[in-house]
């Protein structure tokens, strides 16, 4: 008696041959075949590659206004103070967001009970500033 081995035929997606499943990369995860064989897997990326290529030689028309390639000067300045006028309000609310996030995490603030602008030392108006300002350093004792 022989033992004989069946032998699972793939088809390629690409060239629509049947093949066994050693002419198939395998997926790693489901450890099945991919939909292309070897050969045409590789045809296929040559040419992926040999067009993507092309595509970054090609000088493409931007869809926005390149400041660096604008030639009249009045325009370049106003794109110049736009983008530092978007840059600094981009810092600004990043920094409003840390400021925010360091009030509500200070060790302090948990103690007190309500609103942090209830308590009766302070006022709202010297906790805006605080925020603002950050927070005051502490200075410590030495014994």
């Amino acid at each position: 008696m022989k033992n004989s081995e069946v032998q699972t035929l793939f088809v390629c997606g690409c060239c629509k041959r049947s093949l066994p499943a050693s002419a198939f990369y395998i997926n790693k995860k489901t450890g099945l075949p991919g939909n292309y064989c070897k050969e045409c897997r590789k045809t296929v990326s040559r040419n992926h590659r040999k067009n993507e290529k092309r595509s970054l030689a090609y000088d493409r028309e931007s869809n926005y206004p390149v400041i660096t390639s604008t030639e009249d000067p009045t325009l370049r300045r106003e794109l110049i103070l736009h983008a530092l006028e978007t840059v600094a309000a981009s810092i600004e609310r990043k920094r409003r967001k840390v400021r925010e996030s360091e009030f509500e995490y200070e060790p302090d603030a948990e103690s007190r009970s309500g609103s942090a602008f209830e308590s009766g030392s302070e006022s709202k108006s010297e906790l805006q500033l605080q925020s603002k300002s950050g927070p005051k350093p502490e200075l410590e004792l030495a014994d």
